[in-house]
C-alpha cells in the first residue's frame, strides 16, 4: 500500500472516529429527570415531532432522532394524544412512551415562585396532591435523598450540616414551573427540583471563595432583601464587604426566617432572639439558605459588585429601591429619612 492510500485511510479513520463521537454526544440523553406533558396531534408528521422534541429539550438533534425512528421502524408506531415524557430518556425510551397511552399518568402543573421556603413549598405540593407535607418537610431536613452525582456537584458529599440548620434542602429547590405526578415520594420531588437547580446554574461561575452551599445561602439573603434585579449585585457587594471586614451582616431577612410567622416590621427585641440564623448576633452567614433564590440573586452572589458600601436601607417611596451608604453616620441619616429602624 503506497503512502497516499495510507494517508487517505488514516484520514478516513479519523473522520469516522470524530463522526462516531459526535453521534454519540448528540444522541446521549439530555440532563435532568423531570417529567413534562407532551401533546402529539393526529396529523403531526415524524419530522415535526422530532423538531418539537428538540424545542422542548427532550433531545439534542432532531435529524438523528428522525433517522433512528426511521431505521427502527418506530415512527409508524407513534400514537397521538397527551404523553408524559421524562427528561434524561434515550431515543428508545422516548419512542416507547410515544407509542402508547396506556402508561400515562396525570401530570400536575406546579409553580414554585422565587423567595419561598421549604415550608411554603411543602404546603403547595400537599395542596396539589403531589406529595405528603410532613414527609416533604422531614426529607428536606437532610441531604440523604440526593443522588451521589447531585451531592458531588454541590460539594455536599460529607453531608455535614452546620449546627442549627433548619432545612438542608432550603435554597436548593429551584423556583420554576414543574409537572409532577400525583402521590410522588417526597425524595423524588426533591431530586427533581435539585436537578433543575443544577441544570439552571451550571453556567454560573462563583467568583468568590465561597463553597456552593455558602453561595446559595448568600443568594437566598439577597433574594429576600432585594426586589430590583439591578440592585442585587450591589447588595451582594455590601454583604461581601461586611464578611471580609468581619462585620455582622445584620440582615432583617435572616431574623424573619427564624420567626414562626414573618412580621411587617421587626422590633428591637426581635433582633436579640438567640438563633444561628440571627445575623445581628452572629458573625458571617447563617448555617444555611433562608429561601429559594432566583437566577439573578444566584448570579449576584457569585459575582458581587465591587464598591465601598457597607449599609443599605429601603427608600420607602414605592420604588422598591435602596439607599446605599459607606459609613454608619450616612446610613443613620437615611434610616431617619425613610422612617426605617
Amino acid at each position: 500500500m503506497n503512502k497516499l492510500l495510507k494517508r487517505i485511510l488514516l484520514v478516513s479513520l479519523i473522520v469516522l472516529a470524530c463522526f462516531s463521537v459526535w453521534i454519540g454526544y448528540e444522541t446521549r440523553p439530555v440532563e435532568g429527570r423531570a417529567e413534562k406533558p407532551f401533546i402529539l396531534k393526529e396529523k403531526n408528521d415524524f419530522q415535526k415531532l422530532a423538531e418539537n422534541l428538540e424545542q422542548e429539550g427532550f433531545i439534542k438533534n432532531k435529524l438523528l432522532f428522525s433517522i433512528y425512528g426511521t431505521m427502527t421502524g418506530k415512527k409508524s408506531e407513534i400514537v397521538a394524544g397527551e404523553h408524559t415524557l421524562k427528561y434524561g430518556s434515550d431515543y428508545k425510551e422516548l419512542l416507547a412512551d410515544l407509542s402508547t397511552l396506556d402508561r400515562e399518568t396525570e401530570a400536575v402543573e406546579m409553580i414554585i415562585p422565587e423567595g419561598i421556603t421549604v415550608i411554603e413549598i411543602a404546603d403547595r405540593l400537599s395542596k396539589k396532591g403531589i406529595t405528603s407535607r410532613d414527609e416533604f418537610i422531614k426529607t428536606a431536613k437532610t441531604w440523604d435523598s440526593l443522588r451521589e452525582d447531585q451531592l458531588e456537584i454541590l460539594q455536599l458529599e460529607d453531608k455535614k450540616l452546620k449546627k442549627g440548620t433548619k432545612y438542608a434542602m432550603e435554597g436548593i429547590l429551584f423556583p420554576d414551573t414543574y409537572f409532577f405526578e400525583k402521590q410522588l415520594d417526597a425524595a423524588e420531588v426533591i431530586r427533581q427540583m435539585t436537578d433543575r437547580f443544577i441544570e439552571k446554574t451550571e453556567s454560573i461561575d462563583i467568583n468568590t471563595d465561597q463553597t456552593p452551599y455558602e453561595w446559595v445561602t448568600l443568594a437566598s439573603i439577597i433574594e429576600k432583601e432585594a426586589l430590583l434585579n439591578n440592585e442585587k449585585p450591589v447588595i451582594a457587594g455590601v454583604f461581601m464587604n461586611r464578611i471580609q471586614d468581619s462585620k455582622k451582616l445584620q440582615s432583617c431577612s435572616t431574623v424573619q426566617y427564624l420567626l414562626d410567622k414573618p412580621k411587617a416590621t421587626l422590633r428591637r427585641k426581635d433582633l436579640k432572639i438567640k438563633s444561628p440564623y440571627n445575623t445581628y448576633l452572629n458573625d458571617g452567614l447563617p448555617p444555611g439558605p433562608i429561601a429559594s433564590p432566583d437566577l439573578q440573586s444566584l448570579k449576584a452572589a457569585a459575582d458581587p459588585e465591587k464598591h465601598d458600601y457597607y449599609y443599605f436601607v429601603a427608600k420607602q417611596d414605592g420604588t422598591w429601591s435602596h439607599y446605599f451608604s459607606k459609613t454608619y453616620k450616612e446610613h443613620r441619616k437615611y434610616t431617619k429619612l425613610s422612617g426605617n429602624y
